[in-house]
Formats: structure tokens, C-alpha cells, sequence
């Protein structure tokens, strides 16, 4: 709730500009003028006590945000203290009454909706989003109730369902003359508590767990409903968080830092001066100020790539085939049954010490435990010939193919180009080889933080995976990691060498190849007196 003197300020504001009077004009009018001028002050600065939305100034960035409106998803990625859910909640209740501004370009709903304001517990949902948007930390003070976003006028207080201070829901009145249905709910509640209903909107204050989103998101589904986010990223670039910051489809934000925000409020009031900036900036802690300051999400506490902006490239920024020295080599990161099977293309400059990490097929579902759905891929001509390295246990006897033969077996017999053995880290001083992950893992982000790593960027999983990478305080890494444990396979491999250079042939070129190694075979069997030899390449 305002203050009675933020009111009568604002409300001067108002009528001034409304008149086209200056301030200056204003304090040198004649004394019957000035009574005239301020009795419709106090008018305005009462309809504005519980007419919030009628009066709503946005800043720039609120403006561009709201402009957003097409998206399904969208989100406010915002430095601290810049309004970011003042955005959110009054958007909010401009869904539900149905009373849009002049000037209003977003989303319009023309009939009442229901909708679902969540937050981080009860107490952070009274004090953000109920004071907010009706006006009051504990409903049980009437008086102040209507003095948020949703008119006085608008919130029908005999349909209020509350658990003492706090609202669990309310209707609000829409323009059509039906009602809107407001739900509060926090990020504690389970899960099953929230199934079963539908909704047109859902409003997220700060970053909510997965399941709780997913759940939420999921009532939205047979209304094409909508989803606004604000949040301060500091819990990292996981999560929903990771979704619009990678700009995934559906998905857009904007985001706000303390530079896109003036100091003064679109009234002429303080907003955030500089000298509370500056002490701000001090106060916070140092991983925090980038968060806090220009809405970039923080790098979490036990994220494996700490890497702000990541090395990628499009393809067709390189001509491989062009490159005299390049050379390449194939990685599978092998899956069974709901265990996706990864298979990384991935170019090598030795004498830059530069790896490309060209391309990735996910093999998933019913394709992952029948191997020559993947084998498939590595017989194409553009790829054939090409060394391909395998984990340890692909040479298990009945591991991956449910046969008698092993993996490593079944791609020689295809006429693969197999690396001899198991791709493992280089021998250590003692000349011990180990198949430890941590030591392929930090090769990898070495060289992604100095860009000698470098992602195409149609492999979104693996940029997904991986800047969603943890490790926990036993040194346990999370999953999923197949994309990432591929990818690592490939470049052990460009590091010791094994990577082949390109042969220059066509397409054509290796598909003739490919034919004549068929009918070479093909005559072999025939000169063979044990014709009834099972050749599982036949």
C-alpha cells in the first residue's frame, strides 16, 4: 500500500500532466486556481488509492517486456530491485480484469481466466506477490485490500478463501462482467496437491523447483495458456533458467540490469540512486554481483563448466575439407534399454591443439538396444572410414548387441574402422592408464574456457547437459552425461592421436570403395566350401 504522500505526489503528477501545466506554471497560479487544481488532486489520489492499475506508469524495460506477449514463456532475467515482478503482477491483473491501457501492445484476454501466482514459500508469496497484487500482507486487514494491482472494485471479497494471513484464492472481476479465479501457491507444496485443473496463466516469482514447474505448466496444456517468470539468476544457469537463457523454443526473455534502469521512477521519484547502487555493490557477496547487478545467472556452487559464454560455432564457419592438417575421429558413448546411445563427430587441428565438436545422434527409445540402428549412421558415405573409438566395455560379450558377439565385434565385421582398443587417459607419471572421468573432464573445460574447445551449435543437448553439470561435495557427478561422456571420448582420442586425417574422397568416392569391400566379401564367401558361415555383415 502507498503512502498517503506518494499519492497526493503522484496524483499532482497526474492532473499536471493531464493539463499540460508545469510544475513552475503550477506554483505561480493565482490562489482560486491552485483550490481548483487541488481539489482534483485529492479526487485523483483517492481513485488511486485503490485504483493502482487505472494509473500504472511502466518503466522502458517493462514496456519491452510487455511487448513480449506472443511467447508462450516468457521471463524477466533481472538485476535486484528493478521491479521485475511489479512487471509480472501487473500484467497479472490485467488478465484478469480484462482492463488493458491505451497503450497496451501484449497478450489480451477477452474472456475471465484462471490463473496461478507462485512463489518460494507462504511467507515470500504474502509479502512479494499477495501484497502486490491485493494490496495487503495479511488479508484479514480489509481495509488495505484493493490498494495493490487488482482494483478495490474488482476483488470480490466474499469468494476469499485464506489460511489465515495469507489468500489461497479469490475471484476478481473482469470487464465482461464474469469472473477471474486467482490462485496463490508456493514452491513447498507437492506435487499431487496441484493436479487436476486447468489453467490460463501461470506466474512464477523467482525460480521455481523442475517438478513444481512441470506440474504447473502441464494445467496450462488444454488452454494454450500462458507462463510469466521473473527471477534474479542466482541459482545458476540450471532449470527453467537454462531454458531461456539458451533461448530454447517457446521460450523469451529479457534481461535487465541495474544500466537499463534510471534512478528516477516515471513519477520523478527516487527509484535506485546511484550511491544505493554503489553500497549495494559492496554489500553483496563477489560470485553474487553479477547476478544481483546485471541478471546474468551465477555460476552455482559445484558447476563443472564454470563458462560464462560458450564457445560456438555454425556450420559452415569451417570448411574441414579445406583444411590440410584437419583430422577427425568418431566417439560412441555406448547406451542399453532407457540408456541413450551418443555417437560425436568431432574435427582436430593438431597444430592449433583445436577440437570442433562437429555433430551429435542421439539414439534413443527402442533404437538404442538393437545396434544396427546405429551402426547405420557410422556406414554413411560422408563418415565412413572415419576412426571410431569405444569404451571399455564394448568389448563385453553380449553387452549391447544380445548376441554372443561383442559390440567392438560387430562394427569390425561391418568393416568399421575400430580403434584397436578401449579409449582410456593417457598414462599418467607412473605410467598407469585409468578410465577416471575427472581427468577427461578437465581437459574439456580447460579448453572450453580458453576456446580451444569449440561446440557446433546443433549440439543443444550437450550444451544442455553441460551447463547443467554438477558435481556434489563426494565428487559425484550428475546426470544425464551421455552427451558429455562422448564428447570426452572424442577428444581423448584427438589428444592421443588416434584421430585419422581426412581422406579427401567424396561421397561417391567412398560409396564405390564401400561396394567393391562388399563384393570382395562377396567372392571370399562364394570360394568359401562353409557357405553356411553366419556373417552377421551379409
Amino acid at each position: 500500500m502507498l503512502g498517503t504522500d506518494i499519492l497526493m505526489s503522484r496524483a499532482l503528477r497526474y492532473v499536471l500532466d493531464q493539463h499540460s501545466v508545469a510544475p513552475k506554471t503550477y506554483a505561480m497560479m493565482p490562489t482560486n486556481l491552485r483550490d481548483q487544481l487541488e481539489s482534483l488532486v485529492y479526487d485523483i489520489a483517492e481513485d488511486m488509492r485503490y485504483n493502482q492499475l487505472k494509473y500504472f506508469r511502466p518503466f522502458d524495460h517493462q514496456f519491452e517486456f510487455f511487448k513480449t506477449g506472443d511467447s508462450d514463456r516468457r521471463g524477466i532475467l533481472a538485476a535486484n530491485r528493478i521491479g521485475k515482478t511489479v512487471s509480472t503482477c501487473y500484467e497479472t491483473a490485467m488478465h484478469l480484469t480484462g482492463q488493458y491501457p491505451d497503450w497496451w501492445e501484449g497478450h489480451r484476454y477477452k474472456q475471465p481466466i484462471t490463473c496461478m501466482v507462485a512463489g518460494e514459500g507462504w511467507s515470500q508469496v504474502a509479502l512479494v506477490l499477495q501484497n502486490e497484487l491485493l494490496g495487503t500482507q495479511d488479508v484479514k486487514m480489509e481495509q488495505n485490500l484493493g490498494t495493490g494491482a487488482i482494483p478495490r472494485d474488482c476483488i470480490n471479497t466474499e469468494t476469499m478463501r485464506n489460511d489465515g494471513a495469507n489468500s489461497i484464492g479469490v475471484e476478481v472481476k473482469h470487464i465482461t462482467g464474469g469472473y477471474s479465479y486467482l490462485l496463490f501457491a508456493n514452491y513447498t507444496q507437492e506435487v499431487r496437491q496441484l493436479q487436476g485443473f486447468k489453467l490460463n496463466l501461470a506466474v512464477f516469482d523467482e525460480q521455481p523447483p523442475d517438478p513444481f514447474f512441470s506440474e504447473v505448466v502441464t494445467r496450462t496444456a488444454t488452454t494454450q495458456g500462458k507462463v510469466l517468470c521473473s527471477f534474479t539468476p542466482l541459482k545458476g544457469l540450471n532449470g527453467l533458467v537454462s531454458k531461456f537463457w539458451n533461448k530454447e523454443s517457446g521460450y523469451e526473455f529479457i534481461r535487465v540490469a541495474w544500466d537499463d534502469v534510471p534512478e528516477y521512477d516515471p513519477w520523478g521519484h527516487p527509484f535506485l540512486l546511484h550511491e544505493t547502487r554503489q553500497q549495494l555493490e559492496r554489500d553483496y557477496l563477489p560470485h553474487e554481483r553479477e547476478a544481483r547487478i546485471a541478471g546474468k545467472p551465477v555460476m552455482g556452487k559445484g558447476a563443472v563448466f564454470q563458462i560464462r559464454d560458450w564457445p560456438i560455432y555454425r556450420t559452415g564457419d569451417y570448411d574441414f575439407g579445406s583444411m590440410p592438417t584437419i583430422k577427425r575421429v568418431i566417439a560412441l558413448d555406448l547406451g542399453l534399454v532407457n540408456d541413450q546411445t551418443v555417437i560425436s563427430l568431432m574435427y582436430w587441428e593438431p597444430y592449433e591443439k583445436m577440437a570442433f565438436l562437429h555433430k551429435q545422434i542421439i539414439v534413443q527409445g527402442i533404437e538404442e538396444a538393437v545396434p544396427t540402428q546405429y551402426i547405420n549412421h557410422l556406414l554413411r558415405p560422408e563418415v565412413f572410414g572415419t576412426p571410431i573409438v569405444l569404451p571399455a566395455d564394448a568389448s563385453q560379450q553380449g553387452r549391447y548387441t544380445m548376441s554372443a558377439n561383442s559390440i567392438r565385434e560387430l562394427f569390425e565385421s561391418y568393416e568399421l574402422n575400430v580403434y584397436e582398443k578401449a579409449i582410456m587417459n593417457p598414462p599418467d607419471q607412473n605410467g598407469k592408464v585409468t578410465n577416471h572421468k575427472s581427468y577427461g573432464i578437465n581437459q574439456m573445460r580447460q579448453m572450453l574456457e580458453v576456446g580451444s574447445l569449440v561446440i557446433n551449435e546443433n549440439c543443444v543437448d550437450f550444451l544442455s547437459d553441460a551447463q547443467n553439470y554438477y558435481v556434489d561435495t563426494q565428487g559425484r557427478f550428475s546426470d544425464p552425461d551421455d552427451t558429455i561422456d562422448s564428447c570426452r571420448y572424442a577428444l581423448l582420442a584427438c589428444l592421443q592421436g588416434i584421430a585419422e586425417d581426412w581422406d579427401y574422397r567424396t561421397p561417391q568416392e567412398r560409396m564405390a570403395m564401400q561396394r567393391d569391400l562388399y563384393y570382395q566379401r562377396k567372392e571370399i564367401r562364394n570360394n568359401n566350401p562353409l557357405k553356411n558361415t553366419y556373417d552377421p555383415a551379409q
